[in-house]
């Protein structure tokens, strides 16, 4: 067997490559073959068995042994039917095989004439014999005198029986893969081999396989409309079957594992010990896997295109078993893209007319790709293996499997495809931001990728890298570096008003989660500077709101209640110059967020008591409601605000008791497009109630 990197589909060249034990067999037939051998006759013995089960191979065996083993001088024609274009030229290649097999000088010079005037005799039309040993010149002249001496059939026949006679010499014709035949060329060669080559002391070796021969000859129109009468008449053409034995279950399971073991060693893959799914299937292998060419053309299939993957990327146990499916069933695997949604259950059935893949979970539809029904059990246990979805387990496998919708189109694309992320490129940029003197490039490169999804999937991709649970930089320790090259990319990203699962509202998630992740302790002061990267304010709040999330913490983390209530006097201080730019200071939702923020996790009666000192002197009570009003967002490429609600309770933690505003009547008819400070004035006029404190 050739090495498996360089695997070709060549048959052996001698006993020495025999690896499935044959040797004994072909000395058997060989002793067969020059026992049956008479001076008298003209011998057929058939080498029968499925496509790639080694027939070619076997006939080597035969020829080295009963050259080895035997006192005649045996010569060995290889006759090559089906590389011929017609049948005057089939037969002509069969006459030149034999003539080949004839030695120089006057005696077998004589053969040749013989030869030449059968032929003659045999194809009329025939124009030039090319007769192997000889020149042009010489063909063209034997050519010539036999069309000068031409004879009956039957003389011509028996003038070239004697001669071949005088030589002692046995020939054995070899024609290989005969079922290629068209139906008209394998007549025409059966004729050859009954009656026109049936020169004594000649014999052949036919090799076929047997199923797709009875099926040529069934629609050769000889009369043969059946499969029985299809064998009876290969009864009266070949006078010994011989079958090449087929694999036994041993030495296709050895035969399979040796291969994969040994590739995936001079590839250096990894094997998971825990994954068994290759062994589960082994009745599915052993059915679809059934000749050496199956095999090792599976293997070859597997050394190529495992490379074009990093270990880390993809699960190789998946590429094996996908790789099986494309050469085994391959409208099936050709489908399999168009059911991406429902095998990696990344989203519910839906019925989209003319979508047979998005109708329902009737996976009988997708086997229907398997045109043979019988062979649909077999592709079904390997889909099960693969989409644990067919098997309608809840189970599912971790790591970068085909079925997780995130990784399924690098299986088909055979390359981490434009929109998506190898996960050594995302653990490498968390290694590099987690280190101090580094600039995080990798990280932020990823967070701000231009290319539509791709960062919105890095985002997901470091979340889940991350997690406390499942993550593959669980065990990392992390750290402030780390925090502060995220908040670092927090403004680069757009803007949550933009999407409805913006980027950045996603970076502020994941950002909140490494903070509930750090040690206890670490020092407040860290924590405030890691994320004094992002230099907004505002967005410093929703992380610190994000990551305490009081609604769900009976009991906050310490050291972020401490770092919150330092953000608190912070946002305290902008939301006071904020209120004394009035209406030079920007729109929407800022100074409301520092209030919110305030409330839950600062000191809001010292903000109070701050407001009042500089109430009417930098700004009114009026302006200070306005900061209450939230502004909504009409998403899009281009946000279009709008007035949302006037939090009347939270002015009231913060407004005096007093005022001649809370007497002006409301407003009628405000226009809830305009945003501008002197509209929503006017929007909070008689709505305010005065805190009963």
């Amino acid at each position: 067997m050739p090495e498996a990197s360089h695997w070709v589909d060549d048959p052996i060249r001698s006993a020495a490559e025999d690896t499935l034990n044959r040797s004994h067999i072909a000395a058997h037939a060989a002793r067969l073959i020059n026992n049956a051998h008479s001076w008298d006759t003209s011998v057929v013995f058939g080498l029968t068995g499925p496509w790639g089960s080694g027939k070619t191979s076997m006939a080597t065996l035969i020829v080295e042994e009963l050259q080895k083993t035997t006192s005649a001088n045996w010569k060995v024609a290889r006759f090559t039917p089906w590389a011929t274009s017609d049948t005057a030229s089939m037969m002509s290649e069969f006459f030149s095989s034999l003539s080949a097999t004839l030695p120089p000088g006057r005696a077998g010079k004589r053969v040749r004439q013989t030869l030449q005037a059968c032929a003659t005799v045999s194809i009329p039309l025939l124009t030039l014999i090319p007769f192997i040993g000889g020149t042009i010149g010489e063909g063209a002249k034997l050519f010539g005198q036999a069309l000068s001496k031409s004879k009956p059939w039957d003389e011509a026949f028996a003038e070239a029986s004697v001669e071949l006679k005088k030589l002692q010499t046995p020939v054995l014709v070899i024609a290989d893969d005969i079922d290629r035949l068209q139906a008209d060329e394998l007549v025409a060669l059966l004729k050859v081999v009954r009656l026109l080559g049936r020169f004594p002391g000649v014999h052949y070796l036919l090799a076929y396989d047997e199923q797709t021969l009875l099926v040529n000859l069934q629609q050769a129109g000889i009369g043969v409309d059946d499969s029985q009468r299809a064998r009876l008449f290969m009864e009266k053409i070949v006078q010994y079957s011989l079958r090449v034995p087929p694999l036994l279950p041993t030495q296709m399971l050895l035969r399979l594992d040796t291969g994969l073991t040994s590739l995936l060693l001079d590839l250096e893959r990894p094997s998971d010990p825990k994954d068994h799914r290759l062994s589960h299937l082994t009745d599915v292998l052993q059915s679809q896997l059934s000749t050496p060419r199956s095999i090792e053309r599976f293997l070859a299939q597997v050394r190529h295109y495992l490379p074009m993957h990093r270990p880390e990327d993809i699960n190789d146990v998946d590429l094996i078993l996908l790789t099986f499916l494309h050469l085994q069933f391959p409208e099936l695997y050709e489908a399999l893209p168009r059911w991406r949604a429902l095998l990696t259950g990344s989203r519910q059935a839906m019925r989209v007319p003319g979508n047979e893949a998005e109708e329902s979970l009737d996976w009988e539809k997708l086997l229907a790709n398997v045109p043979t029904p019988s062979l649909r059990p077999d592709a079904e246990e390997v889909l099960r293996a693969v989409f644990p979805r067919l098997r309608q387990s809840s189970a599912r496998r971790t790591g970068p499997s085909v079925c997780v919708a995130e990784y399924f189109d690098r299986y088909f694309a055979h390359t981490i495809p434009e929109g998506d992320i190898a996960d050594a490129a995302v653990h490498s940029a968390l290694v590099e931001a987690s280190f101090a003197g580094l600039d995080a490039e990798a990280l932020k490169s990823l967070l701000t990728d231009p290319y539509p999804g791709r960062a919105d999937l890095a985002i997901q991709k470091f979340r889940k890298a991350t997690a406390p649970v499942g993550g593959s930089f669980a065990g990392e320790q992390v750290n402030l570096h780390l925090i502060e090259a995220v908040a670092g990319c927090l403004e680069d990203l757009e803007d949550a008003q933009r999407t409805i699962f913006g980027r950045q509202e996603q970076c502020i998630y994941w950002l909140s989660e490494l903070l509930r992740r750090l040690p206890e302790s670490t020092h407040k002061d860290d924590v405030v500077s890691a994320l004094a990267a992002c230099r907004n304010w505002k967005l410093r709040l929703q992380v610190m709101q994000q990551a305490i999330r009081p609604e769900e913490d009976d009991r906050p983390l310490p050291l972020l209640v401490q770092v919150a209530a330092v953000f608190a006097r912070e946002a305290s201080g902008h939301i006071l110059e904020h209120l004394r730019l009035r209406d030079g200071a920007v729109t929407g939702n800022e100074a409301l967020i520092g209030f919110m923020f305030v409330d839950q996790f600062g000191d809001a009666k010292a903000l109070k008591d701050s407001i009042s000192e500089r109430l009417n002197l930098d700004f009114s009570l009026e302006d200070l409601a306005s900061r209450f009003v939230s502004v909504n967002y009409l998403i899009g490429p281009t946000p279009i605000p709008r007035l949302g609600d006037f939090d009347v309770q939270r002015f009231a933690k913060f407004a005096p008791g007093e005022d001649p505003f809370y007497e002006a009547p409301r407003e009628p008819n405000v226009d809830e497009w305009d945003v501008s400070w002197t509209n929503m004035r006017a929007y909070v006029r008689g709505r305010a109630i005065p805190s009963s404190i």
